[in-house]
């Protein structure tokens, strides 16, 4: 997962869409709020002794916000094994990959650690990070191919298909890999981590983070309006954000009590239950009457389908719509790049560097989520005082975010003590919002109908980037482990700073016609 976890995305809204499209510029012009919907029922409660009877409409308008509480539980079950899972990789690599003793390899990444360890530690993590890149490569290049489909189908089909099949492939790897955890520990660690890629295959099938992304923003742009859905976005970031932080919070205490079998399993049981909850009480966003008529059964309409999503990303628009949305998309595309390049070495950096425990970093980790996570849900306030000041409040917290990011990872790569990391936190408190920012900024130029391409190429693009980032950031983690395994995090500043370039770039061609891009910017 992005993320870059890559990412790596953001509620007020309505039961359904009431709004009419304006074909000329893609906007949503909204005839009936649902304040308005409660307020007429406000009076029927009052004038009488038994409560009103709950109409299947109204039955609707409610489960269209449980879209964030099951992608939460998707984020929790994620981060709730990621760390400990990049940690029975180097203690497996320890043990299947070199031989070590059992009792020695369990010292890896502990106070007990010796000098000894440390040194088996150093000779182990490359190893290590060649069984990570692999797992990530696997993971992300056939759900590339998937996600060119993936928008296609979400309008074909609608929205719930998508994050189901997502859903189930997380599923289903959680399982996979608490079987081989398991043995791992029956035989007392004689279990090759490379078993660990077999646990990726039913996720890469199914489409990893693709499908629960695309189908989750296009569900989002279905059910909310205008400024609202600005607000949703953040919902939506927010939701990621919680997950990844309960999930972080008792992955090290429930790691110490137990085993790693035992949190590979509470992981995959949790998405089973939430995949079940899902398929009976989300409904679907997309009207079967809006769904696109192309079905992509054949080869002919597989090669319509690739022309149609370049066409809508590239087909000349009325102003400078066409290159906003091109450099935001590029912006989007360089912070997911750092996000998966970043995490694939993060952990085994701060083993290297400061030595770590698993419990360590997962206390880390959940202040790192933490901090963002209360700046996303201030976020609302933070628009909303914006826009009182400015007609750019968006762009404004999406520049505001990168400068963020770019300080974070600065400080991180210049760190000498443990206390300078959470100084690190603090300086990325805004991270958390250049990504609903920029989608929010996509979605307000783009008509309903192209929404779901466009953001399926862009998780294309995302995909595949891991293949180029999570081997790079190896590349350099590799050959500056001797001597200052940090370094990576200064490429990190280099590509936010570009983002912030590209974004100066928008704010100037915004400037050329402010009464026409003051809604999509406000």
């Amino acid at each position: 997962m992005n993320d870059e976890p890559h990412a790596h995305e953001t509620l007020v809204a309505k039961a359904r869409r009431s709004g009419l499209k304006d074909h000329e510029t893609g906007s949503i012009s909204s005839e009936e709020s649902l304040s308005g919907s409660v307020a007429s029922v406000v009076p029927a409660i009052a004038s009488t002794e038994c409560p009103p009877e709950i109409t299947p409409a109204m039955q609707q308008s409610l489960r269209i916000y449980l879209l964030e509480p099951f992608i939460l539980i998707l984020l929790f079950a994620y981060n709730f094994s990621s760390t400990v899972l990049k940690n029975e990789v180097i203690y497996q690599s320890c043990t299947a990959g070199f031989g070590y003793p059992d009792n020695v390899c369990r010292l890896l990444g502990t106070k007990n650690a010796t000098n000894e360890t440390k040194r088996i530690e150093e000779e182990v993590q490359p190893y290590a990070a060649r069984v990570t890149l692999v797992m990530r490569m696997v993971e992300c290049f056939i759900p590339a191919f998937c996600g060119l489909f993936a928008g296609a189908w979400a309008d074909r089909y609608g929205r719930k298909p998508l994050l189901m099949c997502s859903f189930l492939g997380y599923g289903l790897q959680y399982l996979i890999s608490a079987a081989i955890a398991y043995c791992a520990i029956q035989t007392h660690g004689q279990v090759s981590p490379w078993w660990y890629v077999l646990s990726i295959v039913p996720i890469s099938c199914l489409g990893s983070s693709v499908t629960y992304s695309v189908a989750a923003v296009c569900f989002i742009g279905d059910v909310s309006e205008g400024k609202m859905r600005s607000y949703r976005l953040i919902a939506y970031e927010l939701a990621i954000y919680v997950g990844l932080l309960l999930g972080s919070f008792g992955s090290g205490y429930v790691y110490e009590a137990t085993d790693a079998y035992v949190v590979l399993s509470i992981s995959a049981g949790s998405i089973l239950v939430a995949l079940f909850l899902l398929s009976a009480l989300l409904p679907e966003s997309l009207p079967k009457a809006e769904r696109s008529a192309t079905t992509p059964t054949s080869d002919k309409n597989t090669l319509s389908l690739l022309k149609d999503m370049w066409n809508s990303c590239s087909k000349p628009r009325e102003h400078y719509n066409r290159s906003i949305i091109l450099t935001i998309m590029v912006v989007l595309l360089l912070t997911a790049f750092v996000a998966d390049g970043s995490n694939s070495v993060f952990y085994l950096f701060m083993r290297a560097k400061f030595h770590w425990s698993v419990k360590q970093f997962t206390e880390y980790e959940t202040v790192s989520i933490l901090v963002p996570a209360v700046a996303g849900s201030g976020g609302v306030l933070f628009i909303w005082s914006l826009r009182k000041c400015t007609n750019s409040a968006v762009l404004w917290l999406a520049l505001v975010s990168l400068l963020s990011h770019s300080s974070s990872s600065l400080m991180k790569a210049f760190a000498m003590v443990s206390w300078q990391i959470y100084v690190a936190i603090g300086l990325g408190v805004f991270k958390s919002l250049v990504n609903p920012m920029c989608r929010t900024m996509i979605t307000n130029l783009l008509p309903a109908d192209e929404r779901g391409k466009i953001f399926a190429l862009l998780s294309v693009v995302q995909n595949l980037s891991p293949l180029v980032s999570s081997s790079l950031y190896y590349a350099i983690y590799t050959r500056t482990l001797d001597s200052d395994p940090g370094i990576f995090n200064l490429f990190s500043t280099f590509l936010y700073s570009l983002g912030l370039i590209l974004l100066g770039i928008v704010w100037l061609e915004k400037t050329k016609n402010r009464v026409y891009y003051e809604p999509v910017f406000r």
